[in-house]
């Protein structure tokens, strides 16, 4: 796993200054060992590419997006997204270019000073290089505290922002230039909400499935096994459908007791399409946790994006030589957060549908309690400014409530969410997304979006790639008795509570934590027993980010009795 860093600057001393302050970075800010080394400078000597780390076996295999090939693209970013451009004629200047997918799941970060631009995959990298790094913004802290991840072009740190999708940058001696692409304008523009008693209209359902087997079928020549995750829901039969379609071998696992439904199910899906299926059982209950070390290594790993409460791993992993695949991103194929609003559960019987005017009001509660949940944790100052940044989706909600929440979930929960966890997760294990593939996601956002939120297109979709598996049911709750897996991050006692409480506080006295959050607000969160125990995951991460304390993420700590 390696990272990228690009500068373009008006003049060869400033692009020497940024060069060498981006080679002076601090390990302390990276996830996975360096050192930081130059791949590439402009014959101008105004231009220069940088990368963190080495080439080995993780990364992703199919990249969302790739840069041009030839020599330009020689020093390429990890995933295609950042490169060094051709001239516009024969001895010209060399520009630098970077692009988002539709998802931008492998994200860019943009960050703009006097005289210079810089560019990275990852945003802390860009933070220390403008020199920014300790400046924290307000509006992601309201994010991580209330959706649990940025939004919009947000970052950590103030005045390095997050690359739009579909969109392409073009930096030359210092200046930026922006070009969205037809597939962000396609995103924008998804079909609306079938009229009742309209039949299906599902032509999209091979264009999706056929784009699934294209983004899986370079693995054929993997040289082993794609290892997939295998559950009883909908979205990673289709990966396993698609995988098996195209020829790819593949060895599905699924982690869980032999009674849970998700591996009583995940079990006939692979008998059914003739696959190994390996089951994997939860460890006992543990007596001790590593608490802050979870703490300053999600800070770390996850670039300051993500709340502890996630599994997303520690810094300087053992990479894993196995190609890994999973249903990542299958939501987007049922409309993202549309689905929740459209279908509400009925007292009795099969969910059914609402009605136009009572899902118009369900879209905006679900927006307002998705984003601004915990918003009197805040105080008055940045919660306003907070719900001002916040103000362009009201009119969105107003004309096409359904439309709009679709369009919520592909640019702040994939977006955002998925990219931070994605390049967590690439640390560590090769990894394939092909839901999150640019045909896959353009060819299901050409379905009615009615067609996605009933589950039609993916049970389509599914029909087209194994029929076999049609009449697979989903697997449900377990039934009371059910062995379930201990969860300590919901479960922990009296030691944990008490860290917490402490750490949170201590340093938040110290760090600038207590200019966004309302102090007596997070006492009252953090009296035991604690209640909203999500919440108070996000906060400790909050304080690690703004104290900077998870520059110490590799540092030995002490572990906590769970009860």
């Amino acid at each position: 796993m390696f990272f990228t860093l690009g500068v373009s600057a008006a003049t060869p001393e400033g692009c020497a200054a940024l060069t060498d302050r981006a080679l002076a970075v601090d390990p302390s800010v990276m996830p996975v060992p360096g050192p930081a080394g130059v791949a590439w400078r402009s014959p101008d000597g105004r231009a220069a590419l940088l990368r963190w780390g080495a080439a080995a076996e993780t990364g992703s295999v199919g990249a969302q997006e790739t840069s041009p090939g030839g020599a330009e693209a020689a020093c390429a970013s990890r995933a295609g997204t950042i490169w060094a451009g051709a001239p516009d004629s024969r001895g010209g200047p060399v520009p630098l270019c970077a692009r988002t997918a539709v998802t931008r799941v492998d994200p860019v970060y943009l960050a703009e000073v006097p005289g210079a631009a810089i560019i990275s995959d990852r945003a802390a990298w860009a933070a220390w290089t403008s020199s920014r790094l300790g400046n924290h913004d307000a509006l992601h802290l309201c994010a991580l505290l209330n959706p649990g991840f940025p939004l919009g072009s947000v970052t950590p740190f103030t005045g390095v922002s997050a690359v739009a999708g579909s969109t392409t940058l073009r930096l030359l001696n210092g200046s930026v230039t922006r070009a969205q692409g037809a597939a962000a304008r396609a995103a924008r523009t998804s079909p609306g909400v079938s009229a009742p008693g309209q039949p299906p209209r599902l032509e999209g359902a091979r264009d999706v499935a056929e784009g699934l087997v294209a983004a899986v079928a370079p693995l054929r020549d993997a040289g082993s096994p794609v290892e997939l995750s295998l559950t009883g829901g909908k979205d990673s039969r289709l990966i396993a459908a698609a995988l098996v379609k195209a020829g790819v071998p593949v060895v599905a696992r699924t982690h869980g007791f032999s009674d849970h439904p998700d591996v009583v199910v995940a079990a006939e899906i692979a008998r059914r399409l003739g696959i190994e299926h390996v089951v994997r059982t939860p460890a006992a209950p543990g007596q001790r946790v590593d608490v802050l070390a979870r703490i300053r290594a999600t800070v770390l790993v996850a670039d300051g994006m993500l709340s502890a409460f996630e599994n997303v791993g520690r810094p300087d992993p053992t990479a894993s030589p196995a190609l890994t695949a999973g249903g990542h991103g299958g939501e987007l194929l049922r409309g993202g957060y549309a689905e929740t609003s459209g279908r509400v559960a009925a007292t009795s019987g099969p969910r059914r549908a609402v009605a136009p005017a009572r899902r118009a009001a369900r879209s905006a509660e679900l927006l307002r309690r998705l984003t601004t949940k915990h918003l009197g944790l805040i105080r008055r100052g940045p919660a306003a400014a907070y719900a001002a940044s916040l103000a362009p989706w009201t009119p969105r909600l107003a004309r096409h409530p359904m439309r709009a929440l679709d369009d919520f979930y592909l640019v702040n929960r994939a977006g955002r969410w998925s990219a931070a966890a994605r390049q967590a997760y690439l640390l560590r294990e090769r990894l394939v997304q092909p839901l999150f593939d640019d045909r896959v996601v353009l060819a299901a956002r050409a379905v009615p979006l009615a067609d996605r939120v009933s589950g039609a297109l993916s049970a389509a979709v599914l029909a087209e790639l194994s029929p076999a598996l049609a009449d697979v049911p989903l697997a449900g709750k377990p039934p009371a008795g059910t062995h379930s897996p201990f969860d300590w991050r919901r479960q922990y006692g009296d030691a944990v509570t008490t860290f917490l409480r402490g750490y949170i506080l201590d340093l938040g006295t110290t760090s600038t934590l207590f200019d966004v959050v309302s102090r007596p607000a997070a006492e009252r969160l953090l009296t035991p027993p604690h209640a909203d125990r999500a919440t108070v995951w996000a906060l400790a991460t909050a304080a690690c980010l703004v104290s900077g304390d998870f520059r110490k993420a590799r540092e030995q700590t002490h572990q906590l009795p769970v009860t």
